[in-house]
């Protein structure tokens, strides 16, 4: 069991978007047996296309989807009158459909445009059939995303906040101690707090309500980004206890970053905040 082990300690978990995949697709299947909808796989395949890393990404996509899937069959439900499974007009279809998703930047929706475009023309069920239901797999994706576990930023900004907080003053403190210096994992920290701020700013008003918070924390990134700098700069110098003494050009050298990180580090916790 050892492997199990280090697979759940590895970044290999599920995630909560995969999980609430699952739950949609169990949803679209039961609700199209219960209202007796042919081809069910249509369903199936619009919510797991639409389910998206946050609330807000699922609603514009699930748009973008529902004007895709209208477009892929108006212009499977024309060729198809033409002539269907035309190897000829499938290739000016999906060209056409992408062109048209392009066109109207229903960005995220071609996929599914083209898929609903092919399956008319294939006559694997008819436009309304395949229409209808998308639409239900999107609604389904955008429902569930909202109300099973729904994603916290506010939240994941305060901790990753928390940890980059920690990172910088070990970092700190081992440049203080003319130790090693792991610029790597703050300039890592920096990148998943700004990754999670940003993920914040594209949810729909209605979802936030800290946004005082999350715009001080914020605004204090640009501050870390400096002392990164500093940090940076004194890793390469390779200091050492014998050339880091007092009056040689590279203990000036050192000290003024070292004082200019104390200060830009006052400078961004001035509100009390860490």
């Amino acid at each position: 069991m050892k492997w199990l082990s280090n697979f759940l300690k590895t970044n290999h978990r599920l995630g909560f978007r995969v999980v609430k995949t699952g739950i949609a697709v169990t949803l679209c299947v039961v609700i199209s047996t219960f209202l007796k909808l042919d081809q069910p796989f249509f369903t199936v395949i619009a919510a797991v296309m639409t389910m998206g890393k946050s609330i807000d990404a699922s609603i514009k996509s699930g748009r973008n989807k529902i004007f895709g899937v209208l477009i892929g069959a108006v212009i499977g439900y024309a060729f198809v009158s033409l002539s269907p499974a035309n190897a000829g007009l499938c290739g000016v279809g999906i060209i056409l459909t992408l062109y048209l998703c392009h066109f109207f930047r229903l960005n995220g929706a071609a996929t599914l445009s083209s898929f609903v475009f092919a399956a008319v023309l294939f006559q694997l069920g008819t436009p309304l059939t395949g229409a209808v239901n998308c639409f239900i797999g999107i609604l389904i994706a955008i429902i569930v995303n909202l109300v099973i576990m729904p994603p916290n930023y506010a939240e994941e900004i305060k901790k990753s906040y928390d940890q980059l907080c920690g990172l910088v003053d070990e970092s700190m403190g081992n440049a203080a101690a003319i130790q090693q210096i792991d610029t790597g994992a703050v300039e890592a920290g920096i990148q998943k707090l700004s990754y999670n701020v940003k993920m914040y700013i594209t949810q729909a008003k209605f979802l936030r309500w800290n946004d005082d918070e999350v715009f001080k924390m914020s605004c204090k990134i640009s501050t870390y980004k400096m002392i990164l700098d500093e940090l940076k700069a004194v890793e390469v110098m390779e200091l050492t206890e014998n050339t880091a003494q007092p009056g040689s050009e590279l203990y000036t050298v050192y000290h003024y970053h070292m004082d200019r990180m104390k200060k830009l580090l006052e400078h961004a916790r001035e509100d009390g905040t860490k």
